[in-house]
């Protein structure tokens, strides 16, 4: 078999019938089975399992250092919990309009957004969604590592003394840590072989075992500090000038870019939804009730190793490991195993895989593009992001910049600019259809996009390293999401105002009507008819 067999054999996806590349070989580029609307009847995912989605999600480390980094960096921690869950709040609004627009078409991000962005422009948007996804695998694996090194711990002590010196501390990492780095690397891998339909199942599993171990950990941390000490109705004294509206208003922004992602990524689990309203109902509740209970517990967590070790641990997995109760150590990092495991395949490894799968139809699939997800973490340096509260808090709202802008034009272009019609499933998949726009882009799109981050840019700068004066710049700065999407979303509706989108092709004129077209191959061939 020579090199060119083996490539179309075994490399190149091969369409499936009734998919919408088996009656357009155009459309071999733009989807393939994975990409597909989902039909209703074959949706697998009940009302509680979208629900406890936020359990198995939401638990994670790296929810758990949000309010704990604010902390360290001197917020009263009252404070610290109330920021997060303002900001879990907020993002509970997209995140809901995300899943119900995901539920509604079937579709997942890489095929909505081409609505808005244009069937060639909105792979610029699912390269901006991805960059992140690959940098938060390689974190929680760097954390779970961690879990990893508490539980090898707890059953050889003398793993801790372990080529301590071999290893530089300018690398911001240690021997333990890359080996138990790997180890987590290839716990997960099994995982990232399941069907997305399976991973309800997994979800039950660790919403029965989260809340026992939310409870044990929360009375280990009050008992510990003997009950709530003082520290928790001290003010606030932010470090390095900064002020307590400044300081409020980054823990706000951080916990909204901890969940920020899911604007955007839920929909990749949403189209599984038997029910539209479930989709959205459950995100406006379950996320800023559990999480912000997640963000709780880390800050509980952050108190308690101050009065232990007369420092803030903001950290957990750092408090876990200085656990001398070795039972108690090794349960403790063998749960977190598991949570981070199950956090990092739905919030990270399926969004990746699902931008991979848009931008590469041809060649990859879901189920390629999470095992190309961890291929890549692995080539990172995630330790590094983590090394300072500061670099961590500036990372993620770096980030939630680029998402804000995405999430402010899809929302706007569907619930506004749309409303009434909706959007036409199958030109999402079609070459040269209603959303091919100019060249393949919606230029409205990506001026929002762009004009939208420019007041942004200094406060980004400076979270970079650069000295930035302007206090008012700063204060902008950390309310950036809540802007970013306000400004992003207005200015597509006046450059849509001033020169109007295509909603309808001259064949598909008949689908905005009274009635819908029905399509055999995926069933409505259109989301957009008249909505009440």
């Amino acid at each position: 078999m020579d090199f060119k067999q083996f490539w179309e054999e075994h490399v190149v996806l091969k369409p499936k019938p009734g998919s919408f590349s088996t009656d357009d070989p155009h459309a071999v580029m733009y989807t393939n089975e994975d990409l597909d609307p989902i039909k209703r009847k074959d949706r697998t995912y009940a009302w509680y399992q979208m629900g406890l989605f936020w359990i198995a999600e939401g638990f994670n480390a790296a929810q758990l250092q949000v309010s704990s980094s604010a902390f360290s960096l001197g917020l009263n921690p009252g404070l610290c919990v109330l920021a997060c869950f303002v900001g879990n709040v907020i993002v509970s609004l997209p995140c809901a309009a995300s899943g119900y627009l995901g539920s509604k078409l079937g579709t997942n991000f890489s095929g909505t957004v081409r609505a808005s962005f244009g069937m060639q422009g909105s792979k610029w948007a699912m390269i901006v969604r991805a960059v992140p996804c690959i940098i938060y695998y390689g974190i929680q694996v760097s954390l779970a590592g961690q879990a990893v090194q508490a539980c090898t711990t707890a059953i050889w002590p003398s793993f801790a003394n372990w080529k301590v010196n071999a290893i530089p501390a300018s690398a911001n990492i240690t021997a333990q840590q890359i080996l138990c780095f790997v180890i987590f690397w290839f716990l997960s891998l099994p995982f990232l072989y399941l069907p997305i339909k399976t991973l309800r199942f997994l979800f039950v599993a660790k919403s029965i075992l989260v809340p026992l171990y939310w409870t044990a950990m929360f009375t280990w941390s009050v008992t510990a500090a003997g009950g709530f000490p003082d520290v928790w109705r001290m003010p606030s004294v932010p470090l390095d000038g900064m002020s307590v509206g400044y300081l409020f208003g980054v823990c706000v922004n951080a916990a909204i870019s901890g969940n920020a992602t899911f604007a955007v990524n839920i929909m990749d689990i949403s189209r599984h939804s038997k029910s539209d309203r479930a989709a959205w109902v459950t995100q406006l509740f379950a996320l800023p009730i559990l999480v912000t209970l997640t963000e709780l517990l880390g800050c509980t967590m952050a108190v308690a190793s101050s009065v232990l070790y007369g420092e803030v641990q903001w950290n957990p997995l750092v408090v876990i490991n200085n656990f001398e109760n070795r039972p108690g150590k090794f349960f403790a990092g063998a749960l977190f195993v598991f949570f981070n495991i199950m956090t990092n395949v739905t919030g990270n490894s399926i969004p990746l895989a699902n931008d991979l799968t848009g931008l590469f139809p041809k060649y990859i699939n879901i189920r390629r593009g999470q095992f190309i997800c961890a291929v890549i973490s692995f080539a990172i340096c995630p330790w590094e992001i983590q090394a300072k509260a500061t670099t961590f808090l500036a990372f993620m709202g770096a980030y939630t910049l680029f998402l804000g802008a995405t999430t402010g034009v899809m929302m706007t272009d569907y619930f506004w600019v749309r409303r009434g019609y909706g959007i036409n499933i199958s030109h999402l998949f079609k070459p040269r259809g209603i959303y091919w726009y100019n060249y393949g882009c919606n230029w409205r799109a990506f001026v929002a996009w762009f004009v939208a981050l420019a007041p942004f840019i200094p406060g980004m700068v400076q979270g970079m390293g650069v000295r930035i004066t302007n206090k008012g710049i700063l204060n902008l700065y950390s309310w950036n999401y809540v802007l970013v999407v306000t400004f992003s979303g207005l200015l597509y509706v006046v450059f849509a105002m001033i020169s109007p989108i295509p909603i309808a092709s001259v064949e598909t004129h008949l689908c905005f009507g009274s009635s819908a077209r029905i399509s055999s191959r995926v069933g409505s061939c259109i989301e957009g008819k008249k909505i009440d």
